[in-house]
């Protein structure tokens, strides 16, 4: 039989070890649930050199990437991690748990990285340029946009970014909108159906035609081809198409097959009239310039010279049958 000091002895081993039990299911569970509830907002996060531990998790919180500050603190301290913090710029979201954050604290910023994105590249071009620099998982940025309610494409604005390696796609794309806002907008409004029609024939010159003076001329010509009812019978349109639905296979899409003139897309302009639904890839300023600046001609039709990559312009269709026997011979 348990004498009295050993009884007490028992029952305060047992309550410490409830609330041991008790304090370790609280802190387990609020490391799972550390993450605001409802959307996930992707942040840049800097910690400045010399900077508070408390200071960080105060800052954490107000920017809605930690649920508990409390939880975070505790976790910080019994994993010996609360001074080992780094300065330096990170990609956080508040989906990440206070692990992953605390973890990514204690590392310290990813590699940096800078990555050219070429003027008319689609979300797919961008996607392959962002993977091989490290930036993010092959097809996790064309993943990410595709799962969205609206098309990014033709906003996703071509220029030279810095990124760290890891950046998730949501901070990805929220880099290049703020470009494109700052960069593009100026010149074209934000009125959505006149911007939309705007970016796609952009698009459409920026795939088509090399020289600004020449994009003028044939934004002009395209323009021309709309108000009369024509086609428009654009051979980029196609090459967008191929590689929407081929992938890696469709990415190098000449020689055009005849077959692949009659795929049924809406954006197959051999088949359907008017503009594509939206642009088929993210074109730079002097294209953009060029769709909103068209020059008037009296030419009806243009092609490339695959050879020069010359824009030879045509006042009439059979001038244009001349054309393609003899640069394109077809």
């Amino acid at each position: 039989m348990l004498s009295e000091e050993n009884r007490k002895k028992v029952i305060a081993g047992g309550t410490t070890v409830i609330f041991l039990v008790m304090t370790v299911f609280y802190f387990l569970n609020g490391i799972r649930a550390v993450s605001r509830a409802g959307s996930v907002t992707p942040a840049v996060f800097a910690v400045d050199r010399g900077e508070g531990f408390f200071r960080i998790v105060r800052r954490l919180d107000e920017a809605g990437l930690i649920k508990s500050p409390l939880v975070f603190t505790v976790s910080s301290f019994l994993t010996g991690s609360a001074g080992r913090l780094k300065p330096g710029i990170y990609n956080l979201s508040s989906s990440f748990n206070s692990v992953r954050i605390l973890g990514m604290l204690v590392r310290g910023p990813e590699r940096e990285v800078v990555v050219t994105i070429p003027e008319g590249s689609s979300f797919y071009d961008v996607d392959d340029v962002l993977s091989r620099a490290g930036v993010l998982r092959p097809s996790s940025f064309v993943d990410y946009l595709l799962q969205q309610s609206e098309s990014f494409e033709g906003r996703l604005f071509p220029d030279t970014y810095r990124f760290f390696s890891g950046t998730p796609p949501a901070a990805v794309l929220e880099k290049f909108l703020g470009n494109f806002t700052e960069k593009a907008e100026p010149f074209l409004g934000r009125e959505k159906n006149r911007l939309n029609a705007d970016l796609t024939l952009a698009s459409l010159l920026e795939k088509e035609v090399p020289e600004f003076h020449d994009r003028r001329l044939v934004a002009g010509v395209l323009k021309r081809r709309l108000a009369a009812g024509m086609l428009l019978q654009v051979d980029a349109t196609i090459c967008y198409i191929k590689r929407s639905t081929l992938g890696e296979k469709g990415r190098n899409c000449y020689p055009l097959d005849p077959l692949d003139f009659k795929i049924d897309s809406p954006y197959n302009t051999y088949l359907y009239k008017g503009l594509p639904p939206g642009p088929i890839g993210n074109p730079g300023t002097s294209s953009i310039i060029a769709a909103l600046d068209p020059e008037e001609s009296p030419y009806w039709f243009y092609l490339s010279d695959p050879e020069t990559g010359k824009t030879i312009f045509s006042k009439t269709f059979d001038e244009h049958e001349d054309n393609r026997v003899k640069y394109l011979r077809r």
